[in-house]
């Protein structure tokens, strides 16, 4: 007898993360093979702990003479420029210094002096990165310069990962790429999908809002997610390109919600850096530069929760205590 059973959802620790996909019953194990093989092909080029990769050969060598990097990088940095420029550089790749000083997500974490940030600020600015796309080279303008992906890259991925579901015709699927979801198809009987948003305060707990959402992704960034304590101090993974330290404001989370999972994964950490007014001003803006429709959520530590303009999807907040707010921007 044969079983008509679909396998099993799969996951697999990958750019940093556990990516996890479910492509429910039109799943077949050649296309897990196939979505998992894209996945680390794209960790191959982006883990810049990988001697071989694109992104361990750049940070070596850039600052010396052009690296030849994968089309995929060319994609990423070209978006990541973009999103850095309309920005004002709040979002800026080239951040690696100061990960690399502060190791957050690392057994030994550091907490950086002012000394310390100074010495290397210098180093961070993306306008500083050169690349020839059609070449497809980067160069960096100063010794010491390291790129860092961690804002961008798994939603490149996710994005890559519906590509190959429309390739295959798959009904439906879920895509978790660690908080990068993305909600493909339709559900049966319901149009609509269910996705939560965490509450910063109690993060593996009950979401603190629950949005109705068709075929998109939910990228959300906050302050719970990968951190240190020493004493009372809690240093947290968004590092600010200005201050050089992790960003201190009334932000708890931002999440962003669009079809593209790439700027909605870049624009997570833009807008936690730039804050809440200025992020929900410049929504219209980013949507007219990248002819992409951008949605957002921000949470604050004073249990306020705003919504962008024209939020145009139903929501409910699951907890009390808890104040709404809709933007007018």
């Amino acid at each position: 007898m044969v079983s008509c059973t679909a396998p099993a959802p799969r996951y697999e620790k990958l750019l940093g993360t556990v990516c996890f996909v479910n492509l429910f019953e039109d799943g077949k194990e050649d296309y897990y093979d196939e979505i998992f093989a894209r996945l680390k092909a794209i960790d191959n080029e982006f883990n810049f702990s990988k001697g071989f990769s694109d992104l361990y050969r750049l940070n070596t060598f850039g600052g010396s003479k052009d690296v030849g990097v994968s089309e995929d990088v060319v994609k990423v940095l070209e978006a990541s420029q973009k999103v850095s420029e309309i920005t004002g550089g709040a979002f800026d790749v080239s951040i690696g210094p100061f990960v690399n000083l502060w190791r957050v997500n690392t057994d030994y974490p550091h907490v950086a002096s002012q000394e310390e940030i100074d010495e290397i600020h210098p180093l961070v600015d993306y306008r500083k990165i050169f690349l020839n796309s059609q070449e497809h080279t980067v160069r960096f303008a100063e010794t010491g310069m390291s790129l860092n992906f961690g804002g961008i890259a798994k939603g490149y991925a996710a994005d890559e990962i519906v590509k190959i579901c429309e390739k295959h015709k798959i009904s439906k699927a879920v895509i978790d790429l660690g908080g990068n979801i993305y909600v493909y198809g339709k559900k049966a009987k319901k149009e609509l999908w269910n996705v939560g948003i965490k509450n910063p305060e109690s993060p593996d707990s009950m979401p603190l809002i629950k949005i109705s959402v068709p075929q998109i992704s939910v990228v959300t960034s906050g302050v719970y997610e990968r951190y240190f304590d020493v004493g009372k101090k809690h240093y947290h993974h968004i590092l600010s390109p200005f201050t050089g330290a992790p960003v201190e404001n009334d932000l708890s989370s931002v999440t962003v919600i669009s079809e593209n999972s790439m700027l909605a994964d870049a624009l997570t950490t833009a807008f936690f850096i730039i804050g809440k007014e200025e992020s929900l001003r410049l929504i219209p803006t980013m949507q007219k530069e990248f002819n992409a429709e951008f949605s957002a959520i921000f949470i604050e530590k004073n249990h306020t929760i705003t919504f962008s303009k024209d939020f145009p999807y139903s929501s409910s907040i699951l907890y009390e205590g808890w104040d709404q707010v809709v933007s007018p921007y």
